[in-house]
């Protein structure tokens, strides 16, 4: 800009000088103006726009993003003393796991009987997200105090928490009502319907599934089962959706263990403890991420791998680890992921 005005004008105008001010002035706002146009022009189409704007696209779809939802599962108070009245366990009490302190609390209240050394309740997480689905074994602490309770465990894991839909994840489900196009009679259709659950991170139909005219639905979390109230709330919802003689029933997929033993050699100066860790968390979110229907190819997690940085050498160990082939009603779970020096 002060090229062409010193061309025209015959001077340079001086950094002090007014007419410098002005340029710059005028530079900036033109800048701002450009960069806003741009941002603008992102968030016109759905492959490249984001949060609000992305929820209008996703709207012209008839979807809606979903929300966060709360994990659940059943815990066990014990009590150690031989001889106990009732002990009462009011419902609000507070328990949380080892080492990360995740808050759980109970749903209603519940009693150890005099005869008894310990009871079961309902216990749901105090905040939203997937990382309060924990594995079993992992709550042992009673953050309210409780007299006569000495311990708490959950004997399984717990299920249902989901963390909001990202962006990536909602325009994943915009992609596919473009391709996928759901008729109203379609597999297609059923699916759409299942995964605009707050909760569920895949699904899949199967049509024909127990003789004509029927439609099983399978729903899963990310590397989770769903809980049976919210595989009951997917069922009612596609009942009222359904085709006129269409028997729809909602099913949890089986989950399919995925073992791998990886041999890895690292980088001098760097960490095998630390690569090693990073791939296990890595290749097992992968594993995870995959969903109902999709097969585990030992090629996508060679890619994984061999990206990860301080990578030298890997390989799978053959009789430990192969391709899998996932159906339409079941989905992955990363089980063991061992990574040894090779």
């Amino acid at each position: 800009m002060i090229d062409n005005y010193s061309e025209l004008s015959g001077f340079v105008p001086e950094n002090e000088s007014d007419i410098m001010l002005r340029l710059r002035v005028l530079a900036g706002e033109i800048f701002k103006e450009r960069a806003y146009a741009e941002y603008i022009l992102r968030q016109m189409f759905p492959v490249t726009a984001e949060g609000t704007y992305l929820d209008e696209h996703a709207a012209q779809r008839n979807i809606i993003r979903k929300t966060a939802t709360k994990a659940s599962g059943r815990v066990t108070f014990i009590t150690t003393a031989e001889e106990h009245g009732d002990i009462i366990i009011p419902a609000g009490t507070v328990v949380c796991t080892n080492g990360d302190m995740k808050q759980f609390v109970t749903d209603d209240e519940a009693v150890i009987e005099a005869e008894s050394q310990s009871c079961n309740t309902t216990v749901t997480a105090a905040e939203a997200g997937g990382a309060y689905n924990v594995s079993a074994g992992t709550v042992g602490i009673v953050v309210t105090p409780v007299i006569g309770v000495d311990a708490v465990s959950n004997p399984s894991r717990f299920t249902g928490g989901s963390d909001a839909e990202s962006d990536e994840e909602l325009r994943e489900r915009i992609k596919d009502s473009y391709v996928n196009i759901s008729n109203g009679t379609n597999e297609a259709y059923y699916r759409s319907v299942a995964m605009s659950v707050d909760g569920v991170y895949s699904a899949s139909a199967v049509g024909r599934a127990r003789g004509a005219g029927t439609i099983n639905v399978y729903a899963c979390g990310k590397g989770t089962d769903l809980p049976a109230s919210k595989l009951s709330e997917i069922e009612a919802l596609l009942r009222e959706a359904r085709e006129l003689n269409v028997d729809v029933r909602v099913f949890s997929p089986t989950a399919v263990d995925i073992n791998l033993y990886i041999k890895l050699s690292v980088k001098a100066g760097y960490s095998f403890d630390e690569v090693a860790d990073e791939i296990k968390t890595s290749v097992a979110e992968f594993i995870n991420g995959l969903g109902i229907g999709r097969d585990v190819m030992l090629n996508d997690i060679g890619e994984i791998i061999y990206h990860t940085k301080g990578v030298e050498t890997y390989k799978f160990l053959e009789s430990y680890g192969s391709d899998t082939i996932i159906t339409k009603s079941q989905y992955p779970v990363a089980d063991n992921i061992l990574v040894r020096s090779s």
